[in-house]
């Protein structure tokens, strides 16, 4: 199991990736690939198992998830998103 400081840390990363406004991707992803990271060091080191792994990673699609829909509800309809090259 996560130790309390490492679980702290991890909420607060979900919560301040879901807490970026919509369109700042690169911010949020960063902040939910840093709680992926934290998965996968505990994963490692034995502190959590695969079935928790598992379970706090669905919690993470789940945050992407929401931002893609905030994302989406916040494009105007007939214009696409720009990608920069």
């Amino acid at each position: 199991m996560f130790n309390q400081t490492a679980q702290k840390v991890f909420d607060e990363s979900i919560d301040r990736a879901l807490a970026v406004p919509p369109a700042e991707l690169v911010a949020s992803e960063t902040e939910m690939s840093y709680a992926a990271g934290l998965i996968s060091y505990a994963l490692f080191s034995g502190d959590i198992s695969h079935e928790q792994a598992k379970l706090m990673h669905m919690r993470i699609h789940s945050a992407r998830a929401r931002r893609v829909a905030l994302l989406c509800r916040r494009q105007p309809v007939g214009q696409e998103l720009r990608h920069v090259q």
